[in-house]
Formats: structure tokens, C-alpha cells, sequence
């Protein structure tokens, strides 16, 4: 237990830290989306270049893992748009926004850093392989349920295909993965030089991204919609964990450390894409807020049973 905790509460103190300078003055909102910028365009994918341009054979294909952690996924989301319609803070636009939230999780800025201080680097390619398509599949989802619900009779493919576009060609982390395959492929391997300036940007991701999403975190407001925050949360933090444990136990086969680290990213919080996505359409972005920030604190106190029952087998 105290190798979980030397874990899990220096990555939960950088976001304290940064929260705290932050509140505190000393760090702006300018400041904190600059090292925001460089960790989502810098260094995350140098990490996810690197490991993927020099890794060896597979363990094993990648669709069980995106079976388990994205069947997990969408049973949440419809379950979510059904919840939705309960609850007068979360039901507009067919529950597009309230799915968004439950699905979307705080992957690259916390589950990422939580993952790799305490499994270590041998779990770079089981999230990197939910990295690459998380972001894309869920706005590309998020998109087309909106527009579905809001324009049912004049719904565009090819405006929804645009937007999807845009978003990819400017996410970094996928980037990095699609540039890391092509290099893998012309058997260069990596030159000293070039290996050690991506060893340093690596290094710099953790402590860098937990900085950030605390200077984030500042500007997150729990004021109002309550029931529907603590519903998206629960959905969030609770059903999908549980449906992807499931999935991973007694639906698809995968290597054992792939399968924690789909349950340990089902289990992370409400992230900031889905907050951007209410605040960008003008819904339920009180109650994602608040499921971004509340949850990111609730996650404090249960990823350390989480990753001690891993550590002990029992998942």
C-alpha cells in the first residue's frame, strides 16, 4: 500500500500545486494553457513517438483492448442519454452533452501519468492504443448524436466529417502515434541525439500535465446543477469501470496489464474535451464542470484501492 501512495499522492500533489499557485495568483490561466499546449503537442506525443517508433512484436492486437474499454464505453453512453432525460440540467440536445461527459475521461493528463509512475513504461503501448482513438471517437460520437437529436431532418455527414477532420489534424497525441508508426516502419531506429531530447520531453510529461490540470482545475466551478453533476459522475466513475472490468473478465482475452490499465482509464474523471464540447454548444456545462472538477478530486481517494486491488490480483 505504501508503494500506491507514493504513487498516487505526488501525482495528485502536482495537480494541488498547481491548483493552489493558481488560486494563489502566482500562476495565470495564460501561463497554465501554455504548458497545456505543450504537453498535449510536445510532450505526450514525443513519449508516444518514441515508444511506438522503437517497441518490438506485439503482445497482441489491439481489438480486444478496444473492444473491452470502448464496448464499456458505449453501454455508458447510452445508458447516459437515457439517465439524461431524468434530469432538467443534462436533457438537451438528446443527452449529447451528459454521454460526452460520462464517456470522455481525463486520459491524457491524468490517466496517462497515473498509469505510467505506477506500472511504468510497459504499459506506453496498451494506452497509447486507447490514446490514439479515444479522442477522435468520442467527438466524432459526441457530434453525430447532437446533430441527429438537434437536426433530425437536415443532419450533414459531411459537415460532421469536417469538423472530425479539423479536431485530428490538429491533436498531437495522434500525431505523435501516426509519425511513430511511419518510423517504425523504415527500421532507422533512433539516433542518440534525437533519443535523448525524446527522453527529456518524455520525463517532462508527467510532472507537466498534472501541473497543468491543476492550473485548469481553478477555472471550474461547482455552483449549481448538483444532481446532475453527481449523476454524471457516478456514471462516469462507477458504471463504466464496472462494465469494462466485465468486459475485460469475462468477454475478450488480453495480456492481464492491458486489462488494468482499460479499467484504470474507465475509472479516471469527467475530462476537459467534454467540458469544452458543453461550453462550445451551450449546454449542461454547469454540470460538467462541476463533474470535472469534483470528480478529479474524488479521484484522490479511489484510484489507490483501484490500483491496490490490481496490485493484489483481485483485478
Amino acid at each position: 500500500m505504501n508503494a500506491i501512495l507514493n504513487t498516487v499522492l505526488p501525482v495528485f500533489g502536482m495537480i494541488v500545486l498547481g491548483y493552489g499557485l493558481t488560486r494563489a495568483r502566482i500562476f495565470d490561466a495564460a501561463a497554465g494553457r501554455g504548458i497545456s499546449l505543450f504537453v498535449f503537442n510536445v510532450a505526450i506525443p514525443a513519449l508516444l513517438f518514441k515508444t511506438v517508433a522503437t517497441m518490438g512484436a506485439q503482445q497482441a492486437a489491439p481489438w480486444s483492448l478496444w473492444i473491452a474499454f470502448f464496448g464499456g464505453l458505449a453501454i455508458t453512453w447510452l445508458t447516459t442519454a437515457f439517465v439524461a432525460r431524468f434530469f432538467e440540467t443534462l436533457k438537451g440536445s438528446g443527452g449529447a452533452v451528459a454521454s460526452m461527459a460520462a464517456g470522455f475521461g481525463n486520459l491524457a493528463m491524468l490517466g496517462t501519468p497515473l498509469a505510467l509512475a505506477h506500472f511504468g513504461n510497459q504499459v506506453a503501448v496498451p494506452l497509447g492504443m486507447i490514446l490514439s482513438v479515444h479522442a477522435p471517437i468520442l467527438w466524432f460520437a459526441a457530434m453525430l448524436h447532437r446533430e441527429l437529436a438537434v437536426h433530425t431532418g437536415s443532419f450533414s455527414l459531411v459537415r460532421t466529417s469536417k469538423d472530425l477532420f479539423r479536431n485530428l489534424a490538429t491533436n498531437g497525441i495522434v500525431l505523435g502515434l501516426i509519425a511513430g508508426s511511419l518510423w517504425r516502419l523504415t527500421g532507422l531506429g533512433l539516433h542518440p541525439i534525437a533519443g535523448t531530447m525524446l527522453d527529456m520531453l518524455a520525463d517532462a510529461s508527467i510532472p507537466t500535465a498534472l501541473f497543468a490540470l491543476g492550473v485548469s482545475l481553478s477555472g471550474y466551478s461547482l455552483k449549481g446543477a448538483w444532481s446532475g453533476m453527481f449523476a454524471l459522475i457516478g456514471l462516469k466513475m462507477l458504471l463504466m469501470p464496472l462494465l469494462v472490468f466485465i468486459m475485460v473478465r469475462y468477454v475478450v482475452a488480453m495480456p492481464p496489464i492491458w486489462a488494468q490499465v482499460a479499467i484504470l482509464f474507465a475509472a479516471m474523471p469527467t475530462g476537459a474535451n467534454a467540458f469544452l464540447f458543453a461550453q462550445r454548444n451551450e449546454e449542461s456545462a454547469a454540470a460538467v464542470s462541476g463533474a470535472v472538477a469534483l470528480g478529479t478530486v474524488l479521484a484522490a481517494v479511489t484510484v489507490s484501492p483501484l490500483l491496490y486491488l490490481m496490485d493484489a490480483g483481485v483485478i
